[in-house]
């Protein structure tokens, strides 16, 4: 990745954090919602509609079956439609327009699960999502095996500066046991967004978690879990996050993913990340630039990573632990192979199989890639013929490699809630691995430390780093991202 390239992804995240400092509403009026009486007005919808911008909508328990469309607030200004406190609030979905706040609602449409998703927000900019569970509803039609819907959280392109924090999100587009569709389907490929945080999300009972068409997004401390390919749509191929924007004039580039879990991933199409191009073949020339970091996969039936002809994706201090748990031999627990200049690098590997497995990849990447100081252990000692980068080449032929138990703190089961993958005292993937590129000496830091000190965010989380958070980089310190 060139030193512009870096400067790029950086400049995009100081503009997301500074958006988050500086986006406070000026004050407007508080309209009340209670369906019984008593308030303003009793549909949440007549309250949006009267709304001027900077108003808000309390709403108070009750079930409201309606789908409410908020119209724009002003910049500084937000239309919000909120929960009183604590009470459950019922609803069926939203539209958003630009610069509106959804915050606390249970969004449910069991009797038409795909009729309209839970949050639609059109080609907007500046809304926050925050804090709602929204289950069995879906855009673009139920799923099934010749359709996957359009998303409990559906972006129409070119939407911008979205804020989609702390929901909960299952059962994606159906209800009972499924089919079921895509989480969140962010941008289009008929033209991408940009500058999206996704973060502190809970995801589960879908076919892709998120699928993505955007420049510029920053996606951590979100978890996946209970991701079952007996359940998914169409060809039963699951993904935590997923983007294919064809050979359009879509660009999805710049974008992070970071402090992620993902467990419990069940299948022999189960994959932690699916983004592939169809150039025929040949390097995608609309989508690049991806940082993998700090994730943590528990339980998981295929292979971590299956990208195809993205290059520059930059992968390291990652986790991985019971990949390929549906068939190991000749597979790939971490696939890159054809994606150019990339880097796998300082990244922790641990399998549990049940029975012999040979002949297969720990990782592959494409031409160019960095790769090497990578750490894997077969716990139950069936692991033989374990190659590195290169297929027959063993791994511990590539630089900086160890095959050494790596001590996590607490191993219950496959994808189980209990694991702990916290590095215990004397660990031999404390104090190893190797360091990171940095850019020009004239920068303050690398960019990856600037990175890091900007994504300490709102709750003040900080990157998994060892050794007070200095900049070398061992294995990893991987545990659990919330």
């Amino acid at each position: 990745m060139s030193r512009l390239d870096l400067r790029i992804v950086t400049l995009a995240m100081q503009t997301i954090c500074c958006v988050l400092l500086l986006a406070v509403s000026a004050s407007g009026a508080n309209l009340t919602v209670k369906s019984g009486g008593g308030g303003n007005f009793t549909t949440i919808q007549a309250c949006a509609t009267a709304m001027a911008a900077g108003d808000t909508c309390t709403v108070y328990a009750g079930t409201y079956n309606e789908i409410v469309t908020i119209p724009a607030g002003l910049a500084g200004n937000y239309n919000t439609v909120t929960v009183n406190g604590s009470d459950v609030v019922n609803v069926l979905g939203f539209t958003a327009s630009s610069h509106t706040k959804i915050i606390g609602f249970h969004i449910s449409n069991p009797s038409s699960p795909g009729s309209h998703a839970c949050v639609e927000i059109g080609a907007s900019k500046d809304v926050y999502v925050n804090s709602n569970v929204m289950t069995s509803c879906g855009a673009g039609g139920v799923p099934g095996p010749s359709n996957c819907g359009a998303g409990m959280i559906h972006s129409s392109p070119n939407s911008s500066f979205l804020y989609i924090q702390r929901n909960t999100l299952t059962k994606a587009g159906n209800v009972g046991s499924g089919p079921f569709g895509l989480g969140m389907d962010l941008g289009d490929p008929s033209g991408s967004g940009d500058h999206y945080l996704v973060e502190n999300n809970d995801i589960s009972h879908y076919d892709l978690g998120i699928k993505f068409n955007n420049q510029f997004g920053v996606f951590r401390n979100n978890t996946f879990h209970d991701q079952l390919d007996a359940e998914g749509c169409e060809n039963t191929h699951t993904d935590e996050f997923f983007s294919e924007p064809g050979t359009t004039s879509t660009t999805v580039q710049h974008n992070v993913f970071e402090g992620n879990l993902q467990r419990n991933a069940v299948g022999p199409n189960a994959k932690t990340m699916l983004m592939q191009s169809d150039n025929s073949g040949a390097t995608c020339p609309n989508c690049s630039y991806a940082i993998v970091r700090y994730n943590v996969v528990s339980g998981l039936g295929s292979g971590a990573a299956s990208n195809y002809y993205w290059p520059h994706i930059m992968n390291y201090n990652n986790t991985v632990v019971d990949a390929l748990n549906n068939g190991a031999s000749n597979g790939t627990a971490d696939y890159a192979q054809f994606s150019p200049t990339g880097s796998y690098i300082n990244n922790l590997y641990l399998f549990h199989f049940s029975s012999s497995q040979s002949n297969f990849n720990v990782y592959q990447c494409g031409l160019g890639c960095n790769f090497g100081y990578n750490l894997y252990f077969c716990a139950t000692s069936n692991c033989s013929s374990v190659w590195g980068n290169t297929p027959a080449i063993p791994f511990l032929n590539d630089t900086g490699s160890k095959n050494a138990d790596p001590k996590f703190a607490n191993y219950v089961g496959f994808g189980n809630a209990a694991n702990d993958y916290h590095l215990l005292a004397g660990s031999p993937a404390i104090a190893a691995g190797r360091y990171l590129t940095t850019v020009a000496s004239g920068d303050a830091g690398s960019v990856f430390d600037r990175l890091s000190r900007l994504y300490r965010g709102r709750n003040g989380l900080e990157p998994r780093l060892y050794n007070g958070g200095q900049l070398r980089n061992q294995y990893t310190d991987a545990g659990q991202p919330h």
